[in-house]
Parts: structure tokens; C-alpha cells; sequence
């Protein structure tokens, strides 16, 4: 496994450095650009520096990033440049690896050229947005819970708190230790995130109140509702990029779909190998 990702980073130098090399002294060639280092006759550019750092979110480097990057590039450089002059690149490693780089590369532009080129119109996403309001909640509703092992148990719990008992307090003794350690506290819930069980519970409940229990996956919960709110509609431009996104995907699952019917597709069995006892 060492030895494929060795070879793996290995042929990812050799076309990064290979590519950027020739982009970098393009750009020198047009541009007054310092020069930062020579490596055995290879000039490395500031702006090929300060572009490797952008891709790293390094947008506006100090001198000591610029340096620090250089030294890498600068190994990375030698180490491609003593691959080569091994002839590494002519292994079946690397081989295999850049054939593999060369689909992903390519599966990536065939998606961008056909899908992700085509921009949804302004009507089609105010349309898409029109239908996500519908699936919207109205209220949404601040709660808090204690999980217990058995029903038995709720009881008694639920018991102990309409005594006067301090929710939080009691809430130390929940299985469900994440929201313990918070006084059972869940925080503003609405219908897309509560399970039918609790929602159909917390609707009948008034502010203060506290209900159950019910059997979840995490065992008997009494939940108590705290407020009520409005639940605030994101606008328009809040969910434009999110609603693009979704169109793109079902755009995409669209064209993959005409490339498998045009397309030649046999789908064998699964062959499933007993082991005999």
C-alpha cells in the first residue's frame, strides 16, 4: 500500500511540475516576475510560488510562507527531476497511476462540459424555490429531553419532575450523555428534524410542559418544550446556490441515464462464494 501511494505521489509530480514548469514560464516570460530560485537550470518564479499557495487558501503570504513554500517546491523539484533522470516514469506505476489521474481528470470535464456549463435560469430556480417553501415548517420548537433505559424508569422521572425536580439536574442521569452534559438541551427542533414519534408529542405540549414518554432508537425519552417560534424562511438568495447545486445533480443523473441506454451495458450477476464448513 506505501509502495502504490509512493508511486502515486510520484506521477502526480511528474504532470504538476511538469505542467505548472511550462505555465510558469509562460507567465515569466510575459510578465516582470522575480526570480526566486534556480534547480539545475529549472527557474521557479514568485508567481509560481504564490499560485501553489492560493491553492492552499494562502491568499496574501508573508515572506516567511513564500520562503517556507519555496523550499518545499524546491525539493519537489529535485525529487521529480531525479524520477526522471531514473526513468521512472516509464514504470507500470506510474503508468497505472497517471491512467488513473487521466480518468478522474477527464470524468470531471466531461461533467463540467455537459452539466455544470449550463447555468439554471433565473425562472427555473424561482420555480424550484417556490416548491422548497412548500415542504417548509411553519413553527419550529426549542426543547430539551432525558433519555432513560425503560419505560418504568421515564415514569419515574416524569414523576420526580412535575415534584418540582430541576430538569437540568435530572437530565445527568440521561443515557444520552452529549445533551446531558447540557441540562438535556436540544435546541430550536422543527418537523424536518424531529422523528414523527417526538413531533406528534411536542405539538400537543404548551411551553414549560413536559410529556412521554416515547421509545426512540435511544431509548425512553420525556421531553420538555420550552418556546415556540415562527420558523424563519431562509429568502431567495440565501438558498440560490444550494438550489443550482440540486439542478445540476438532477441534470447530471439525467445525462448519465441517456449514456447508459445509448450506450452498451451488460450488468453480470454477483457470484457469491460459500466457504464450506
Amino acid at each position: 500500500m506505501k509502495s502504490i501511494k509512493f508511486w502515486t505521489c510520484i506521477s502526480f509530480l511528474f504532470l504538476s511540475l511538469g505542467v505548472c514548469r511550462s505555465f510558469n514560464q509562460a507567465l515569466s516570460s510575459a510578465t516582470d516576475d522575480q526570480l526566486l530560485a534556480i534547480v539545475n537550470g529549472v527557474e521557479i518564479r514568485k508567481s509560481y510560488v504564490l499560485n501553489e499557495l492560493k491553492k492552499v487558501g494562502i491568499l496574501n503570504p508573508d515572506s516567511q510562507a513564500i520562503q517556507n513554500a519555496l523550499a518545499t517546491i524546491v525539493q519537489q523539484e529535485l525529487l521529480y527531476q531525479e524520477a526522471r533522470r531514473l526513468e521512472l516514469e516509464k514504470t507500470y506505476e506510474v503508468q497505472k497511476a497517471q491512467d488513473e489521474l487521466n480518468r478522474k481528470v477527464l470524468t470531471e470535464l466531461v461533467v463540467q462540459k455537459k452539466v455544470h456549463s449550463r447555468t439554471p435560469t433565473e425562472s427555473e430556480l424561482k420555480e424550484r424555490y417556490l416548491q422548497l417553501l412548500k415542504t417548509l415548517p411553519k413553527v419550529e420548537y426549542k426543547i430539551r429531553h432525558i433519555v432513560l433505559p425503560t419505560r418504568r424508569k421515564a415514569f419515574e422521572i416524569m414523576e420526580r419532575l412535575r415534584k418540582g425536580e430541576n430538569f437540568s439536574l435530572v437530565a445527568c442521569e440521561s443515557l444520552e450523555k452529549q445533551t446531558a452534559d447540557r441540562g438535556g438541551e436540544l435546541g430550536w427542533q422543527n418537523s424536518l428534524t424531529l422523528v414523527l414519534s417526538a413531533l406528534s408529542l411536542v405539538e400537543k405540549l404548551k411551553p414549560g410542559e413536559v410529556g412521554g414518554p416515547i421509545l426512540s432508537s435511544l431509548g425512553w425519552e420525556v421531553i420538555q418544550l420550552l418556546a415556540i417560534r415562527p420558523f424563519r424562511v431562509p429568502s431567495f438568495e440565501e438558498v440560490k446556490p444550494q438550489l443550482i447545486q440540486q439542478i445540476q445533480q438532477e441534470d447530471l443523473k439525467r445525462y448519465v441515464q441517456e449514456l447508459v441506454a445509448a450506450g452498451n451495458v451488460q450488468i453480470f450477476p454477483i457470484s457469491v462464494s460459500t466457504t464450506s464448513q
